[in-house]
This record gives structure tokens, sequence and C-alpha cells, in this order.
């Protein structure tokens, strides 16, 4: 859901009247293990004392998990055993490699709890495959005998452990053999970074442990480049016409290395070099016939995405004509959380018929359009769905508006588009009546969406009516109005307005709209009372009318802060919340 992006200053190079904005060097981000820094040194040496004290062999480097022990002997001799592997190693069990090898252990150990040697039919390949094979067994509530399961976030082959103790449910303790490695037993907690993808449930021991109520929710970071392809980070640019390129997001930015379900992002197109599209989708599937943004030559477009994040922890990013391109993270969502993303799907396209007549919609027409009982959303127990809209081929400036069918029709707007370019961006759509949305145009335009994800019943995100709270051309929200001045905050009230609650906010989601700047500029939005970040919501250009959308959290007495580089009128609608 949040920010766009750019250089140091929200710069992005070449745009009129900008000043010159040279790419400065670019800081590796530290792993998580190292940020702790100075705190994680008085840890290990906790535990190396522990380990004098009771013979445990000492810690791996400090960006492992906590071993407790390594080797079947050592141990032993701790405590900590081993169910009678180190006699059975030579045998191979579910037709797994024997000796040091984490699936051959594993399957020894289901098989002790009174599994067939017989490797179900589903299960083939590395332990990167285990999750995929039993997904409808997978979750992220640990048990006592339960498979955790890390996906490829460690290496090609993937790695599981058996889970021995479920110490709470922010920590477990596992055992595990190693391929071309030793037996352990490891620690591992929740806040640590190398949490495992998931528990796969087929011999457990014991009760499950659910995850802790406010585990599955909206996770916001300070914004934070991974992608710039003018300096060569993240990936070399600009990105050629057709080319599909892998992201690593996983352990970046403050996001943990396992367990990200999703990740909030903007994407940025910089000078293209023809008019083409962009697409943002989970690494490990394929590239459906939809699009994230759309752009026109030598123009600079951003948007933000939801992208579901594959068990390598990667997302990938395919272009359809030259550009360079920047990603820009600002939140994510755990594994097994309250947000179920999709591969894009395609659900409306006036072009082709799907999902209303073919043809553009007239000025003032509108789509009931059907967003549950798809394939890829159920038909029941939908709060709200997110959804990529896009203005194709708009023969006048004008504006889309989504809301909820069956309630009134706001006055806001989900998207701004010009005339003859396609626009697209992401809205968070509290369904209505019969689990519809309606869309509304002022202009003449084809339009398309693809649903990118949807939110339960019942969770901590509350779609609304998209309510108005600020709009300085008549001053709602402002002091006065008017258009606010270069290099000016507008402070906003969010909390307690347009069906926000006062308190218990965590943050809140808006579609944020510039309209007649003077000259060309960026707007930031972020915590109010904090250092505005390095990033930009939405970058604009002399008369142009453009939105976004933000995922902001609101500072203690509910207000968030909207600079803007350059003079200009500045609209903020709220879709909806995220609860604490």
């Amino acid at each position: 859901m949040p920010l766009a992006t750019d250089d140091q200053a929200g710069r992005v190079p070449d745009l009129p009247a900008f000043p010159a904005a040279p790419v400065g060097p670019v800081a590796p981000v530290a792993p998580a293990a190292h940020r702790r820094g100075r705190a994680a040194t008085v840890l290990l040496g906790i535990v190396a004392m522990l380990v004098a004290a009771v013979g445990l062999a000492a810690p791996a480097r400090s960006s492992e998990w906590t071993v407790l022990c390594t080797g079947y002997d050592a141990c032993a001799k701790a405590g900590y055993f081993n169910a009678g592997y180190k006699e059975h190693a030579s045998t191979s069990y579910w037709s797994q490699s024997t000796g040091h090898n984490c699936t051959n252990y594993v399957a020894y150990r289901l098989v002790t709890n009174g599994l067939p040697n017989k490797r179900p039919i589903q299960l083939t390949g590395n332990a990167y495959r285990w999750g995929s094979a039993f997904a409808s067994q997978t979750d992220d509530a640990p048990a006592v005998g339960s498979v955790a399961w890390w996906g490829t976030a460690f290496s090609g082959t993937g790695h599981i452990a058996y889970v021995e103790k479920v110490v709470s449910a922010n920590q477990i303790l596992v055992s595990e053999d190693n391929w071309g490695g030793d037996f352990r037993w490891r620690s591992i907690t929740r806040s640590g970074g190398l949490w495992p993808a998931g528990f796969i449930h087929l011999a457990d021991q014991g009760p499950k442990v659910a995850a802790p109520a406010d585990y599955p929710t909206y996770r916001p970071v300070t914004p934070t480049r991974i992608v710039d392809t003018r300096s060569s980070l993240g990936a070399a640019g600009p990105l050629a016409a057709g080319s599909d390129t892998s992201i690593l997001v996983g352990g970046r930015a403050g996001l943990p290395k396992t367990a990200v379900g999703a990740v909030v992002v903007n994407v940025t197109a910089v000078r293209p070099q023809a008019a083409g599209w962009m697409l943002t989708y989970p690494s490990g599937t394929s590239p459906a016939a939809s699009s994230t943004l759309n752009y026109d030559a030598g123009s600079t477009v951003a948007n933000q995405a939801v992208v579901g994040v594959g068990s390598d922890g990667r997302i990938r990013l395919k272009v359809s004509q030259r550009t360079d391109v920047l990603v820009d993270v600002v939140g994510w969502y755990p594994a097994f959380g309250n947000l179920s993303t999709t591969t894009p799907t395609r659900i409306l396209d006036t072009r082709s018929g799907l999902g209303a007549p073919t043809g553009r919609l007239v000025p003032g027409g509108r789509i009931d359009l059907a967003v549950t009982g798809s394939d890829v959303v159920p038909a029941a127990g939908v709060d709200s769905v997110l959804l990529n809209v896009t203005a194709a081929r708009p023969t006048k400036d004008g504006n889309l508006a989504v809301w909820p069918t069956g309630t009134t029709m706001p006055n806001s707007s989900s998207l701004n588009f010009s005339t003859g370019s396609s626009v697209s961006g992401l809205v968070v759509a509290k369904v209505g009546s019969n689990g519809r949305v309606s869309i509304r145009t002022s202009a003449a335009t084809d339009v398309v969406a693809d649903v990118v994800g949807w939110y339960p019943s019942g969770t901590d995100y509350e779609g609304l009516t998209p309510a108005r709270l600020l709009d300085t051309r008549n001053g709602t929200g402002a002091a006065s109005a008017g258009a606010l001045a270069a290099g000016s905050v507008q402070r906003l009230k969010v909390t307690g307005r347009g069906g926000v609650p006062t308190t218990g906010v965590k943050a809140v989601v808006l579609t944020v709209v510039v309209t007649g700047p003077q000259q060309p500029g960026y707007l930031t939005a972020y915590p109010s009372g904090t250092s505005r970040p390095t990033t930009s919501n939405i970058n604009y250009v002399a008369g142009q009318t453009i939105a976004n959308t933000a995922v902001v959290t609101p500072s203690a007495d509910g207000y968030v802060d909207l600079y803007v580089f350059a003079s200009t009128q500045v609209v903020a609608d709220v879709q909806g919340y995220l609860s604490r």
C-alpha cells in the first residue's frame, strides 16, 4: 500500500526545473543480526557463559539461529537427543538421501511418529518443495512434531527441521540434520528474522500454538530503496524491453528473511524509451496478462503495489519497454496473515467485454463489478479487495471513483487520468452488496481492473466508503483554502474522521491527489512529527492532476504530514484503516 520513490531528496533527475541530483553511493542493508549490534554482542556473551557452564557447543556466527549443540554425541551429552537417528542414518526414509540430510532426518522422525515409510505421492525433490507439496497442512502455528519449513530462504535446495518444543508462540526448539554438515539443535525466535516460512502438520505430537494476536498485521518500515537501475542498486539498468527481473526482498529494508507473505512497494518507471507497462508479481508464479503501472515515453510514473513474496524471498518485475526502474519497500505482511495475495488476475476489461459490456464507459457511466466468488476471491467472508485499476485510452481528462456497491457514491476519486494516457492505481475497495464494488468515470474511458489480494472480514483491516479529509481548494481539513506553498508541510488530522476511530489505529489508507501544480515536484506522506523519509508518494509536472495510494502510520495524536516540493493543491481521501 504505501509510498512512491526517488533520490536522496525525493527527486527524479531530468524532470524539467529540477536541480541536478547526482546518484550518490548506496549503503548496503546490513543483515538483521548485524543491525542488532551491541545488543547481539551482549547476548552472545551470555550464551557463551552458559555454554561454558553446561558444556554445549558454542553458537555459530551471529547471523545464524542460536545453536544449542552440534553433533550426535555432544548433543546427547547435553541432553538434546536425536531419537535414534544416529543408529538409523544409513537407512533411507521416504526415499531421501541417507546420512546427514535434513529431509531424511525429518522423514525418519515422522515415520517413528507413526507414518508409513513410503514417500507421499505429492512430495518430490528437495526440501524447498515440502511447503507447496503439503500446502493444505501448512500454517504459522507450530506444534511439537510438526515440520519447520524455510523454502529456499537459505539455500537453493531449501531446509526443514523437526519441532522438538514450542516454548511460546514466539519461540521454538528444533532438531535438524544438515546436508554436508552435522546434527544440531537450535532455538529460534519469531523476532530473530529467521522464523520458518511455515509449519507442516503431518504427525503432530502436541497441540498447535497459534501465532500472537498482533502478528498477522501490516508491518510498516522506514521507506527504503532496494532497486535503482540508474546506479545498479538491486539490478543493472535500464531494464531491457521484455525483460523479467528477480528482486530479493527477504532480509532487506528491515524485512525478515523468511515468513514474509507480501511486500508493499512503490515502483517507478523513469524515462521509459517508449510507451509500455510494468508488472510486479510473486516469484515462482507465471506473469499474468496484467500490469502494475502504465507509462509513456520519457515520463516518470509511480504506483504502489502489494506483491506476494515467493518461497525464495523474491518478487519479479517485468517491463514491456526499456526503462529505468526504482523500487522502494514501505511495509510487509507476514505469511499466513490477514492479507491474502494473488497473482494479478484480471476481472474487468471493457475493451474485451470481460466483467462488463464491451466499449468505453461513457461520462457518468457506472459499473457494478462482481469481485467475490471468483477463482481467487471467495464468495463470502471478504471485507475488502485490492484492485489495480487502469483507465485506458481516456478521451478527456477525468477521474474514476470506486466505492462499495449499495452505498452513496462518495465525493472522492480513486484514480485521476489525462487525455490519451493509460494510468493505473492501487485501490483498496470495501466490498458492498452482492459482493460488488461500483466504478464511475467522469470522462469516457476504457476501464481495466486486476485483483491482487483481499482482506477477510473481522481482521485488522477495516474498509470504508471513501471520505474526503483534505481539499486545499476549499479549505477542507486545512487552516485555510489555497495551494500549499513550495517546501511546506500540511499537518492532516486522520483519526476520528471519515469513519476512522480516534484510537487503536495502526495506519490509514489514503488516496492522495495533486492538482494544479505550477512547477514539477513531489509529495511525501509520513507520520507527523517524524523525520521526512527520502522517498515520495507522487511525482508531478506542471499542470498535472495525479493520484496515488499511501498507507501512513499516524502520530500519537492522530496526524500525518504531507510535504510538497513545489506549490500545488492537494486532496486526500481515506479508503480504510488498519487497527492495532
